[in-house]
């Protein structure tokens, strides 16, 4: 049921195949840097602000009820299955996963891949979303590396919504209405990735321009 219901909501949001990056394979979404870009990684606040930033858009996000979890994995991959689900659930506080799925496919290259989507149903079995946040902004600096780009929370209701933390960079957010993207592009304009601007800037023309950002609290 998982599996069906939330490959509808990706049909209904123009990427049935969950393609990446998600951004550039959904039609109607938003891409927000997630990392403050004036800040090294080194600077103590980066990953606070990172997280802040994050947990913000996760919070004023619809209410998710399915979280995927997908493991890319290449005829040379020697690590344990088992082992990385164990890990991903300590991490995220969870059982295991409510389904599998198993897909065989090729990359881009038509090199052979496998994908293994694990399902939670969210509303059964609600993960700790801070430390998966966490883990995700964490992939890329000794951390838990089968997260980047892998985790997606999503609302599979009659208006689709996924949100896609890919690493400490960014967070991509999609749905099949320019209304329920809307209050993000108004209230969070300053976090949208400048690169990608003209393209989300062209989907909401007829609308009100962006409000300022909200300010992370004092420290």
């Amino acid at each position: 049921m998982l599996f069906s219901r939330t490959f509808a909501a990706l049909r209904r949001m123009g990427n049935e195949r969950l393609q990446l990056p998600i951004f550039y394979e959904s039609p109607l979404s938003l891409r927000f840097e997630i990392g403050d870009g004036t800040l090294s990684t080194n600077h103590p606040h980066y990953f606070r602000s990172a997280l802040w930033r994050a947990s913000f858009l996760f919070e004023n996000a619809p209410v998710f009820d399915t979280l995927l979890w997908v493991l890319y994995r290449t005829p040379d991959t020697d690590t344990d299955v088992d082992a990385l689900l164990s890990a991903f659930c300590r991490l995220a506080r969870l059982p295991g996963p409510a389904e599998v799925y198993t897909q065989a496919t090729t990359d881009s290259d038509g090199e052979p891949l496998t994908r293994i989507f694990f399902f939670w149903d969210m509303q059964q079995t609600p993960p700790n979303a801070a430390a998966l946040l966490d883990g995700i902004i964490h992939t890329d600096f000794h951390g838990f590396s089968e997260l980047s780009s892998a985790v997606f929370f999503l609302q599979t209701g009659e208006h689709p919504f996924l949100l896609h933390l890919y690493d400490d960079r960014g967070m991509d957010l999609v749905s099949d209405t320019t209304d329920a993207l809307l209050p993000f592009y108004q209230d969070c304009s300053n976090w949208l990735l400048d690169y990608d601007r003209p393209r989300m800037d062209a989907m909401f023309s007829s609308h009100t321009p962006p409000s300022a950002v909200p300010k992370p609290p004092a420290d």
